[in-house]
């Protein structure tokens, strides 16, 4: 996710609060219902965020999602990815929000994690599930543990962090039966197939195997596809060209190296096959707004 994107959207909705900086390998952030007072007008308006979005909500309001309105009443949960298109409107004065916002490569971390295989995640709708009162106590819990140790020093946050977002998860696709329905195909669309290409060219990424290639040719290849197809596809799909998705994974994986590795930003570039150093901190400050040693030491 581009910074310029976060920054639009705490531009545009967010109260009070700016984009949080810390040593996150992605995006993330706790917002309360009164953070996104900004501009009610923009909160109806049917259009994408750049984040998934898990709202532990209480209270009367109303999604809008293409033809779709998807009414909440009392306790739920609701569920965006960045794939949805949505708009919300409430009129209940007491209407509280505790949210969990985060960009993929956050929830993805340094594993290998397919996030189109989680069953919440399947879809471009907006996923909503009603809650009793025990499990609305629960769930709230879990969100006031995230909270505390999102403002905490501890030094390892940011994977306890995570751990605590997939437990919510796992809580919500607990409480449905019919989502663990959900199978993923063992011969998966070729959209699928392409993350899967792009995770295997991107393991153990290190000095002595850097990576191969970096271009939508490469990867067209690998998948017996044309460029033409797999750029098609996957802009449809996730509205990212095949070369923007490359270019994402190239970040996520600098920032891992920077953050967890002593490579130097020569290694690192070569590790990602930029065959000048000055490529790779060029192509780095576009993506990030940062070069690579600011990144490291902030």
């Amino acid at each position: 996710m581009a910074k310029n994107d976060i920054n639009i959207f705490y531009d545009r909705y967010v109260e009070g609060k700016d984009p949080h900086e810390n040593n996150f390998l992605g995006h993330f952030d706790f917002l309360l219902w009164q953070n996104l007072q900004k501009d009610p007008e923009a909160c109806e308006r049917l259009q994408r965020k750049p984040f998934y979005k898990i709202a532990l909500l209480k209270g009367e309001g109303t999604y809008y999602s293409n033809d779709m309105q998807v009414v909440v009443s009392g306790n739920a949960v609701v569920i965006t990815s960045p794939m949805t298109r949505s708009g919300f409107k409430t009129t209940d004065p007491d209407f509280a929000g505790k949210y969990c916002v985060c960009s993929e490569s956050f929830l993805r971390g340094t594993s290998r994690l397919s996030l189109f295989n989680w069953p919440v995640f399947k879809d471009r709708a907006v996923y909503t599930e009603s809650l009793t009162d025990i499990q609305y106590e629960e769930l709230a819990r879990i969100f006031d543990d995230i909270e505390h140790e999102y403002i905490s020093d501890y030094p390892f946050k940011e994977q306890l962090i995570q751990h605590k977002v997939f437990d919510v998860i796992h809580y919500i696709q607990k409480l449905n039966k019919s989502l663990l329905s959900f199978i993923p195909a063992q011969q998966d669309s070729l959209e699928e197939r392409f993350f899967k290409v792009l995770e295997n060219e991107f393991y153990m990424i290190s000095r002595g195997k850097p990576l191969v290639n970096k271009s939508p040719a490469y990867f067209a290849q690998l998948l017996h596809t044309s460029v033409d197809q797999l750029n098609k596809t996957m802009k449809a799909v996730t509205l990212k060209t095949t070369q923007a998705l490359i270019h994402d994974r190239l970040i996520e994986e600098a920032n891992v190296l920077l953050k967890h590795t002593d490579y130097s930003v020569k290694e690192i570039a070569w590790c990602l096959h930029f065959q000048e150093t000055s490529h790779f901190q060029n192509f780095y400050k576009k993506h990030t707004q940062l070069t690579p040693i600011a990144y490291r030491t902030r």
